[in-house]
């Protein structure tokens, strides 16, 4: 795990924690006492140790915790013996099967691994902690454990009959089992915020579970558990999001939030009965994905001026389109941040409310008492709104009634499920809405994708192919350079880091206004508009290929061709 100790000065330089002469400095002193540079910058007294862990870990993504908040199994604190756990500087946290979570300070040392794998026959998983705190809980668990060896050898004889009497192992047993359970879900929790996960699937197999994540819209697995422990594991995660944990046999679904360093989210269950046993998924709400700024979705200046005059018009249906997972929530919600003032009234009705925002009157859908979308937008009508957001148009009713606030004096937003900006007239007037309606109330009409970003550590440039010329439709006297994935730690692997938003904005005018009041096919739409300068997803995929920000593999992968 070792870190580029050059590029993590770096990382201090632009967060002002240190300056390039402090950078030297330590350096300097890193290289006279042969440790880490983030040893040297602590010694120095330039940075913290926590801030050097917060710091290693945003890089490498790994997850750092404090393990001093764990209460260790003494099977656990067993495996390695106490003089290896010191010289090393780890502590065993939990495991499973074959797998021993621990807590390393040195993720520099490569020969920790190497060494912990070789004493205790066991895979390592390493999560980061300070050195001091290491020291703290090692001192804390191993003296704890002499104190209870010294007081309990008189009374061995008692002690191994309440051992061995069924009734008090039982209760042992379920005690130890929920304590290491509650670890383990939290340990689950914490990596996948720390990593960006959207999404925590728990698949039950024949012989193990196994633990993905979805990070930038793939699925990655990260962890497997044993089959014996998936009851614990969905017992306690029902047990957070207030599900009856006596029902293996439906589907079930809840809700309940966590807290993980300075990080608060959302997490929405929903479980589902296998042969083998109950697959959990989680989807992880951030309420800060919601604060996102409207210039950091991606758009190029011109698209921003033209958003900015839709969102602030006084009535009309503006529509953010495309598959589920491509970020038209993020979207509407940055939208909503930016025209939301004391002097209007924001009303939104969606399913589920993804992040709570300021100010603004959220509510969620309720089918089974009645509180559907066509009945929430009639109640939001008599509530005197100035802009109304619908979480999404599902059927006619609910269209026709947006369609009637955007023409009695409403701003409307909305989304749709379409591949592209001008599938989304064809949609609605496929649902039977009035053609005249939809050409006089739709103001924009935003698709949109959300493509992944090479990592910028490790992505290597490559000379671009015929065929690949070709299918980006350039030239073939191109003399630019291309780039491709390669992975590294910093992106775990991936070739990929963070994701950025592709869009095509369509707004009409009056001859696609004509084209719609004709029921004109989406290719007929589509031509005029960019006639008129609208910019495609492909051609949004492509500048994003060219100015080495994505892959070609990623714009197929996502098909934007």
């Amino acid at each position: 795990m070792a870190v580029d100790r050059k590029k993590l000065g770096q990382l201090f330089i632009e967060a002002g924690m240190i300056d390039s002469a402090k950078l030297e400095e330590a350096l300097a002193y890193k290289k006279e006492h042969n440790i880490y540079l983030g040893k040297a910058m602590v010694s120095l007294k330039m940075v913290t140790e926590k801030e050097v862990i917060k710091m290693i870990s945003e890089q490498l993504r790994i997850p750092w915790i404090d393990p001093l908040t764990y209460k260790v199994k003494k099977r656990t604190i067993n495996l390695i013996s106490e003089e290896s756990a010191k010289r090393l500087n780890v502590m065993p946290l939990f495991y499973f099967e074959n797998v021993l979570t621990v807590a390393c300070a040195d993720q520099n040392d490569v020969h920790v691994v190497d060494e912990l794998s070789e004493e205790t026959v066991m895979e390592i998983n390493i999560v980061l902690a300070t050195e001091r705190n290491i020291e703290q809980a090692l001192e804390l668990h191993h003296r704890a454990q002499s104190y209870e060896e010294l007081e309990t050898q008189q009374q061995a004889a008692v002690a191994k009959e309440k051992i061995d009497s069924p009734s008090s192992s039982v209760v042992s047993t379920e005690i130890s089992d929920e304590t290491e359970i509650i670890e383990a879900v939290d340990m689950l929790m914490d990596s996948s915020i720390k990593m960006g996960a959207s999404d925590i699937h728990i698949d039950p197999r024949e012989k193990d579970v196994r633990v993905r994540f979805r990070v930038d819209g793939i699925m990655q697995q990260y962890y497997t558990m044993p089959i014996k422990s998936l009851p614990s594991i969905i017992s306690r995660l029902k047990i957070l999001s207030g599900m009856d944990i006596a029902e293996t046999r439906r589907h079930q679904d809840g809700r309940f939030r966590y807290e993980a360093d300075d990080t608060i989210v959302d997490v929405r269950c929903a479980t589902y009965p296998t042969p083998q046993g109950e697959k959990i998924v989680m989807r992880i709400l951030d309420a800060s994905r919601g604060q996102i700024a409207l210039d950091k979705l991606g758009f190029n200046d011109k698209m921003t001026a033209q958003w900015d005059k839709i969102i602030y018009a006084p009535h009309g249906l503006v529509l953010v389109t495309g598959p589920t997972g491509s970020g038209k929530s993020t979207t509407l919600y940055a939208t909503l941040n930016v025209v939301n003032s004391v002097e209007i009234n924001v009303l939104t009705v969606e399913d589920p409310i993804e992040y709570q925002l300021d100010n603004i009157n959220q509510s969620q859908i309720n089918e089974k008492a009645g509180i559907t979308f066509s009945a929430s937008l009639r109640a939001m009508l008599r509530l005197d709104p100035d802009i109304i957001m619908v979480g999404e148009m599902r059927d006619r009713e609910t269209i026709e009634l947006a369609i009637r606030a955007a023409l009695t004096g409403h701003l409307v937003f909305s989304t749709l499920h379409t591949n592209d900006a001008s599938s989304a007239y064809t949609r609605i007037l496929n649902m039977g809405v009035d053609a005249f309606l939809v050409s006089s109330t739709v103001r924009a009409v935003l698709a949109q994708r959300l493509i992944r970003r090479l990592c910028p550590q490790c992505k290597k440039a490559i000379k671009p192919t015929k065929a690949m010329l070709k299918y980006l439709n350039i030239k073939d006297d191109f003399k630019g350079e291309l780039f491709k994935p390669v992975g590294c730690f910093a992106c775990r692997n991936n070739g990929y880091a963070g994701r950025a938003g592709v869009y095509e904005l369509l707004i009409p005018n009056e001859e696609i206004f004509d084209l719609v009041n004709k029921h004109a096919t989406s290719h007929e739409i589509e031509k005029v508009a960019i006639r008129e300068g609208m910019v495609t997803l492909n051609e949004s995929a492509r500048q994003y290929v060219l100015d080495g920000i994505t892959s070609i593999d990623e714009m197929s992968r996502t098909s934007l061709v």
